[in-house]
């Protein structure tokens, strides 16, 4: 059922990215709602279902941005079989977890992204340096945004799966 819940889930969560959080943008970063709800999707839900919605939330956000198809999806699945290789070693999901996952994952996932950018020739303008300026400019204030929206996407995120359990129970 989870599977199921990803593209409306996501297609919201990307339609608010692209229209309400620019609003929100201080110092060029910006909270990313996709890579939240994934990373917290993915903490507590199998290998197959955390890629599932990786890939199709970097595909909802590629498709609303800019950016080549499959940009975000690629360093979002490479950060699901990372995050799934360190969460067997966990007895479960408390605080410090959620912290170095969004952090690690933020620029994981922002290393990636400019780097296809690169690669592509998406912005052929911009010099080396200038990158990685504008890499640091940007990386900075949206870790600290995922950091505060973190425990309140988890939240919702946890509720949503309970709520699945339960029912999955109760039809079975």
């Amino acid at each position: 059922m989870g599977n199921f819940l990803s593209l409306p889930i996501l297609i919201l969560a990307a339609a608010l990215q692209v229209s309400l959080m620019p609003q929100m943008s201080i110092l060029g970063g910006r909270p990313d709602l996709v890579l939240l709800l994934v990373l917290s999707w993915s903490l507590n839900v199998s290998l197959e279902q955390g890629v599932v919605w990786a890939f199709v939330g970097g595909i909802v956000k590629d498709l609303l941005s800019a950016a080549p198809l499959g940009t975000t999806s690629f360093g979002m699945v490479i950060l699901i079989f990372g995050i799934h290789a360190v969460r067997r070693q966990l007895y479960s999901v408390g605080l410090f977890t959620l912290i170095w996952v969004v952090v690690g994952g933020t620029i994981f996932q922002q290393l990636v992204s400019m780097s296809i950018l690169l690669m592509s020739g998406f912005q052929p303008e911009l010099g080396f340096g200038v990158v990685v300026e504008e890499l640091s400019y940007i990386l900075l204030p949206t870790i600290f945004y995922n950091l505060v929206l973190i425990l309140p996407v988890y939240m919702f995120v946890r509720f949503t799966q309970r709520r699945l359990n339960q029912n999955a129970r109760l039809y079975t």
